[in-house]
């Protein structure tokens, strides 16, 4: 567990995915379990997520039960089919990864039945995540009313350059919000020294945040790292891409203290995607990459357009990595 404290309603959930994969005559605890352990489990802050984004937990368990088979495990060894020793399949422990992951970046000391659902649906090839994400509960809108459930908004970000100082200097004593911490810890070198260009960029045109646009043009702009080489295979070349974000850019705009600068919302979601990222990817910290096809995902539409354009989607780059890591 790492460290990593699960509420107790966490580990009543794991218990009954198990119970469930026996009476299913599974010899594994997979995904589609874990959601039944979430579906059974009525009093957590998963629950609540659920019945206000209009699904009820008997319409996951039918859903479940129509697209789940049971195996025939009992019948060839039945003392597989219960107990501690049941194992988990890599997709069920990417889930719980992913769950302390969520519970990392929202800065919470323990793992609940919430950061469990939210890396069910985080690992999205599963079937539990199948599942979910067909009944329309995306990572996006689950996040959001666990957010609000829980009464614990995120802190509005410091300024890039204390959220990415090291211990030592004078900006890192002030790093009080939960992404300082991370930036620090979770982000690779490379990965923070784009952040900070993103943050130059955006304070030198005067601009009150610190949009995607900076963050893609930070990344186009860089020589080394792995999203250098995405840019290039997926586009042809980083200078169009550059050129093209530059266009994008507005204008100055009026002068304005420059420590007011925050992260835009779409910012701040990207750099929690690009922790998932990495961690699905079994890293430790977030890299140039992870940082690029989060940010890609979470492009608004005229922006998307305009990388698409010139050959950046973030289809393309994810499968030109995907490639790359074969």
């Amino acid at each position: 567990m790492n460290g990593y404290n699960f509420t107790e309603r966490v580990r009543k959930v794991l218990a009954q995915a198990r119970v469930e994969a026996g009476a299913l005559r599974h010899e594994y605890v997979g995904t589609e379990h874990i959601l039944l352990g979430i579906a059974w489990e009525n009093e957590g802050v998963a629950s609540a997520v659920l019945s206000n984004l209009g699904v009820q937990n008997d319409d996951i368990i039918q859903r479940v039960r129509e697209i789940v088979k049971p195996g025939t495990a009992a019948a060839k060894h039945p003392d597989r089919t219960a107990g501690p020793d049941l194992p988990y399949t890599n997709r069920a422990k990417k889930v719980l990864e992913l769950a302390m992951s969520e519970a990392r970046v929202m800065s919470h000391s323990y793992v609940g039945t919430e950061h469990l659902l939210l890396g069910t649906i985080a690992e999205e090839k599963g079937i539990g995540a199948q599942i979910l994400i067909s009944l329309g509960v995306t990572l996006e809108r689950a996040r959001a009313e666990a957010l609000r459930i829980l009464g614990a908004p995120r802190e509005a970000p410091a300024p890039p350059d204390t959220l990415i100082a090291h211990p030592g200097t004078p900006g890192y004593a002030r790093s009080r919000s939960p992404y300082g911490v991370a930036l620090v810890d979770d982000f690779t070198g490379r990965a923070r020294d784009v952040l900070r260009a993103a943050y130059d960029e955006a304070a030198s045109r005067d601009h009150r945040s610190v949009e995607l646009s900076h963050v893609l043009l930070a990344l186009s702009t860089r020589d080394d790292g792995m999203a250098a080489v995405l840019i290039d295979q997926v586009a042809g070349s980083r200078k169009t891409v550059a050129e093209a974000l530059r266009e994008r850019l507005p204008d100055k705009e009026a002068p304005g203290d420059r420590h007011t600068l925050q992260l835009a919302p779409e910012t701040q979601q990207a750099l929690d995607n690009a922790l998932l990222e990495a961690s699905k990817d079994g890293h430790r910290r977030a890299g140039t990459q992870h940082l690029l096809l989060a940010a890609l995902d979470a492009l608004p539409l005229a922006l998307a357009a305009a990388c698409a354009q010139v050959g950046l989607t973030a289809k393309a780059a994810r499968t030109v990595y995907e490639r790359m890591r074969e």
